[in-house]
């Protein structure tokens, strides 16, 4: 009993630490470049009532085996690594992501675990670059109901 005890206990543990790795993500505003941790899939959406078909990015990587812990998703030039599509009446795989100026976007980094689904929101001034929206607050957890 002492020893399904330890197992379990063990195995607890394990589980809990797998649990807590680091799957945020930063925008650098002056390289305009998004630096994931841990990327599992990445989704740019633009919350504009404009809808056209450059209003969803769907970004993963090619190999979903990598274990690189931190990825780069260049916003004005080719990414190495990455697979994104885009929406537009399907998927269609495209060579960069290409934001339209004067939008509000939606950044949601997400997969599996409570702690994965981390969503937050920025705009993009009159010449097309990302910047953080100060006035939202970041998501981290499940969708809110």
């Amino acid at each position: 009993m002492k020893q399904l005890f330890i197992t379990c206990v063990c195995t607890m543990l394990f589980l809990l630490m797998a649990c807590t790795e680091d799957h945020s993500f930063t925008l650098d505003e002056k390289q305009q470049i998004i630096v994931v941790h841990n990327l599992l899939s990445l989704e740019i959406e633009s919350d504009s009532s404009q809808i056209d078909g450059e209003h969803l990015f769907f970004i993963t990587k090619v190999n979903p085996y990598e274990t690189k812990e931190l990825d780069t998703i260049k916003l004005y030039g080719q990414s190495t690594g990455l697979d994104i599509k885009k929406f537009g009446g399907g998927y269609k795989k495209i060579e960069r992501v290409n934001l339209l100026p004067n939008r509000k976007y939606t950044i949601t980094h997400s997969g599996m675990g409570g702690r994965v689904r981390i969503q937050e929101f920025f705009y993009t001034d009159s010449k097309g670059m990302l910047r953080v929206d100060p006035s939202r607050k970041r998501k981290v957890g499940y969708r809110d109901k």
